[in-house]
């Protein structure tokens, strides 16, 4: 066995924690780091961590550590992170040559959205190739309890959806309360559970910024079918999770959606949109409700430009979109209600695909190995992935170990055929 390194991490307590070991062999030294977006938003792509004797390298994770000589980064969903930045200028420029370096061995996307991103922001950088040279996709790993399904025999006569976001726009917990709202007026047994600090607009990139535009919905809260929590710990989010039929997320922008796979993790069916990097794990019928969206071609969710968010137009469409997913999720869920045995196989799916796609312990013992081949490489020399050791994450979900022969899924296609299918295109008005 190789012998145990010293890796060095952001302390940030909860996001690097998705892209690191949960366990290792090695030695994860968790160390205190300069966030320097506090001095300046336009530095928040960058930072100093805090030295360590003997490091044999640092894993960062969106923010390029540069007092450091050997390093992995991962992101999710730009690198550097500039949006503050020009585009061409001095800063922008020295971070994009800090990972182009060859002391950066490898840059991590958490998605193959996110591998879209990068690429389309490196387009026209001459050093393209040094950058796609050592670029690879690793999903986000999760702690995968060892818990039956507690919904096992449960009736389904009530539904009962949780949605659990800070930001409460962008994430869809509008969505969520128009769902309770609809359900009230069509008469339809359904519960919403939603666990929000309620944050709106300002500088959230997805959210109208008209005062005032977010009373319609932060009024629904006092549903009769509506519990809200301004906050809850992990467990007591996850026991919400565990004893609901789906978890929402009918987001208009995320970079992966943690809560979604936390859900499904829960044995729980996820109710989201067809965005960004949620069409890698969430498939339509099979683990939960899957809601079309019009997209960019990078796969973000189209709206009229960030620009606009103050102005009428920007509100009409938001508040539009809100009420057509409201909608296409009440029909949907009206085929569930009452019926267990359709309830039964999104929720065993869910499970198969937190463990199969998400759990912590084959991808820390991915890392691990990544770890022992990237201590052993000279800095000075160029990065060179191996095909089947840096193999990246897959770009849907797989199919069950007794649907690979044939599955309905693909149209009845033959399993060994499935890997020169083109990939599934998202739905785009």
């Amino acid at each position: 066995m190789a012998k145990s390194l010293r890796i060095a991490v952001y302390n940030d307590k909860y996001p690097t924690s998705f892209v690191t070991p949960r366990v290792s062999r090695h030695t994860i030294l968790r160390k205190r780091f300069l966030p320097f977006n506090l001095v300046s938003s336009k530095l928040e792509g960058v930072t100093l961590i805090e030295p360590a004797l003997s490091v044999d390298l640092v894993h960062a994770f969106n923010r390029i550590p540069v007092n450091s000589s050997k390093f992995i980064i991962s992101f999710e969903s730009h690198l550097p992170r500039q949006f503050a930045l020009r585009k061409r200028g001095p800063m922008a420029r020295y971070l994009a040559s800090r990972i182009a370096n060859p002391g950066c061995r490898r840059i991590i996307a958490l998605s193959h959205f996110a591998r879209r991103c990068f690429l389309g922001q490196h387009a026209d950088n001459p050093n393209v190739s040094l950058l796609t040279d050592k670029l690879m996709v690793r999903h986000p790993n999760i702690v995968v309890p060892a818990v039956e399904d507690a919904m096992l025999e449960n009736t389904a006569e009530e539904l009962v959806l949780t949605f659990v976001g800070a930001h409460f726009g962008r994430k869809g917990g509008c969505v969520a309360v128009k769902i309770a709202e609809k359900a009230i007026e069509q008469n339809l047994p359904i519960r919403v559970n939603i666990v929000s600090s309620l944050q709106v607009g300002g500088g959230i990139w997805t959210d109208p910024t008209t005062p005032g535009f977010f009373d319609q919905y932060i009024k629904l809260l006092d549903l009769k079918n509506v519990q809200h929590y301004s906050t809850l710990p992990n467990h007591s989010v996850r026991r919400l999770l565990r004893n609901s039929h789906f978890g929402i997320l009918a987001t208009f922008g995320d970079t992966f959606g943690y809560s979604a796979i936390e859900s499904m993790s829960e044995h729980t069916p996820v109710l989201g949109t067809r965005v960004c990097a949620l069409p890698e794990f969430l498939e339509d019928g099979v683990n939960g409700i899957s809601l079309p969206m019009r997209l960019n071609d990078l796969g973000n969710c189209w709206n009229p430009g960030y620009n606009s968010r103050g102005e009428a137009k920007f509100a009409q469409y938001f508040q539009d979109e809100v009420e057509r997913l409201a909608c296409l999720s009440i029909e949907r869920l009206k085929t569930y209600i009452g019926q267990p045995k359709l309830m039964a196989p999104l929720r065993r799916q869910a499970r198969w695909t937190a463990e199969i796609m998400f759990a912590a312990e084959p991808a820390g013992a991915f890392l691990d190995a990544l770890y022992d081949r990237v201590a052993l490489e000279r800095t000075k020399e160029p990065v060179q992935l191996d095909p089947a050791l840096d193999a990246s994450s897959p770009e849907a979900l797989p199919l069950e170990p007794d649907k690979q022969k044939i599955s309905p899924r693909h149209g009845g296609t033959p399993a060994a055929s499935l890997s020169v299918l083109p990939p599934r295109m998202a739905w785009r008005a």
